[in-house]
């Protein structure tokens, strides 16, 4: 009976502990992919894994309702977020959130602990006339926000707000817990150059000179530039039109149709931005949301406004290279955001699937993660903004009203690493990890070829050839056998010339024997001849190969 207890209690806590390891299995990690050679996708580890997940609750935002806080507003001030559409993290590491349907801005610190709730805007000097979208003119004097949509923060801690249906970027620095003092307003260009009757703002974005870069929708020119001063620069970096069947038929029918044709013809214009953002070189990296769209999805934009991220781009794919079906409806790759890291690594949100594309400098696809609201944990329904700080990466979502967070593991670790030695052109201090990157993923592209490059700078060509075929990269292994085959005549070259010396004098021989009619005829008849032709052809044939650099591949 005892035994039985034994057994009984015994069996309960293996199926306990099976039940843990179970649980801890089915959240983390999640599923993950990527992409080979050949644009298939394929399971890879996960770069990056939710760590946190921040509500409202989790910062004391009820403290705004609280007459004894120093985040007080009102009695009937929301405690909840709403409707979120953007977020950025300032150089001094603090997180300031565009609570949009609530008309204020949340400032965090990296821990989410609440730093100040901004609800009012003292200090607007003017007032000024907008149009809204019934082209109705209506005049504005606010000291509180309008639906805002963007922001942006320097190191000085001064705040840059995209006030969207007040129409006008909003510079501005902290008086209290609970209120900015304006600095200044930008309003829309008042100049022929600037064609649409609004300026519903929607981002914001400034460099190092204090000129400031903003996102209206309804302009497809670029961005729109002002000086500190506020003073209208002109538009930055235009996107080019798609190239479209329709687009080259309209192209040429305008060379032969009539006025009254031409002005019938779907006019050709390019897409605007989505969103960008600025490295700590100056270059502004811009993504466009459309879906399917290949021509300047993501560029990388110097400070004349030229893309020079397709100089080191292969192609011009960014996000998801197949489409995503949920609920019975294919949806495409739609880019909502993008972020660039300290060290480089481009990250670019995909409002379609919930996933973030993380890129290289050089375009090389390293990781994929994130996910839709299919996913149990950390699945977004409404992601609006992506942010990075150190190896954290932050995203917003606005339906949920929350922010997640996710860390890096060990295998994102081991790419970075390697990729930052390969990029520099260490590969074979890059080979190391590479190997510990392909331990874990054997199909992983970025990894084959780093092998590849490694073994060949070592010489060993033959690794090399296998590595560049497991990658399925052409270049790479036509490179590898060259230089093995090259090799391989440098280290028996002594032994060619040896047989071709041995296979001339066997054929001089042989053919010295035959005229003085040492070999009787009936054996040249069976094979004497023969060998002899054979020898000749050998011999010339091993200096063909020899002239050639050897076998061909």
């Amino acid at each position: 009976m005892n035994l039985k207890k034994i057994i009984s209690v015994l069996i309960a806590a293996v199926l306990a502990l099976s039940t843990m390891c179970i649980t801890a299995l089915a959240v983390d990690p999640y599923p993950t992919y990527n992409y080979d050679a050949w644009q298939n996708a394929l399971p890879s580890q996960a770069g990056y894994e939710v760590i946190q997940t921040v509500t409202y609750r989790d910062i004391g935002l009820e403290r705004v309702r609280d007459p004894s806080s120093e985040f007080y507003i009102s009695d009937n001030e929301n405690v909840n977020f709403s409707d979120m559409k953007d977020f950025f993290i300032s150089p001094k590491g603090e997180m300031y959130i565009v609570d949009t349907g609530n008309n204020r801005i949340i400032k965090l610190s990296l821990d989410f602990e609440l730093l100040a709730v901004y609800k009012n805007f003292p200090g607007s000097t003017s007032k000024h006339t907008i149009v809204d979208d019934q082209g109705n003119e209506i005049e504005v004097d606010a000291d509180e926000l309008k639906s805002p949509y963007g922001i942006f923060v320097d190191e000085n801690d001064i705040m840059y707000i995209a006030d969207r249906d007040n129409q006008r970027i909003v510079k501005c620095a902290a008086e209290t817990p609970t209120s900015a003092r304006i600095i200044q307003e930008y309003y829309k260009p008042e100049t022929a150059l600037y064609e649409s009757q609004s300026f519903y703002c929607t981002k914001v974005l400034v460099d190092a000179a204090k000129n400031i870069y903003v996102i209206c929708p309804a302009v497809n020119k670029g961005a729109i530039m002002f000086s500190d001063s506020g003073s209208f620069i002109g538009y930055y970096g235009a996107n080019r039109v798609e190239v479209t069947a329709e687009v080259i038929r309209n192209k040429l029918w305008r060379k032969i149709a009539s006025e009254e044709q031409i002005a019938s013809l779907t006019k050709s214009t390019p897409v605007e931005y989505a969103n960008f953002d600025i490295d700590d070189e100056g270059f502004v990296y811009t993504v466009t949301e459309v879906a399917n769209a290949s021509t300047d999805a993501v560029k990388r934009m110097n400070p004349a406004g030229y893309n020079i991220l397709e100089k080191t781009a292969d192609n011009n794919e960014f996000g998801d290279l197949v489409a995503v079906n949920y609920n019975g409806t294919t949806y495409a790759t739609r880019l909502t955001d993008i972020a660039v890291s300290d060290d480089h690594f481009i990250n670019i949100l995909d409002y379609t699937s919930g996933r973030i594309f993380q890129y290289d400098e050089r375009c090389n696809l390293l990781l994929i993660f994130g996910f839709d609201q299919e996913e149990q944990r950390g699945g977004f329904s409404n992601p609006n903004a992506i942010e990075t700080w150190g190896d954290e990466i932050y995203v917003l979502d606005g339906r949920n009203n929350d922010i997640t967070v996710f860390g890096m593991t060990e295998f994102g670790s081991y790419v970075h690493q390697a990729i930052k030695l390969h990029n520099q052109g260490l590969y074979e201090e890059a080979y190391e990890i590479w190997q510990e990157v392909l331990k874990r993923d054997g199909a992983y592209y970025m990894g084959l070829v780093g092998v590849t490059k490694a073994l060949y700078n070592q010489d060993d060509y033959k690794g090399a050839m296998k590595y560049a075929k497991l990658a399925f990269e052409a270049d790479e292994y036509d490179r590898a056998f060259e230089a093995n085959r090259q090799e391989g005549l440098r280290d028996n070259f002594t032994l060619y010339v040896i047989v071709i010396i041995i296979l001339v004098i066997i054929y001089f021989v042989i053919k010295y024997l035959q005229r003085k009619g040492k070999i009787p005829q009936r054996l040249i008849a069976t094979g004497v001849g023969k060998a002899a032709e054979a020898c000749k052809n050998a011999a010339i044939t091993v200096v063909g190969k020899i002239k050639k650099g050897g076998n061909g591949k």
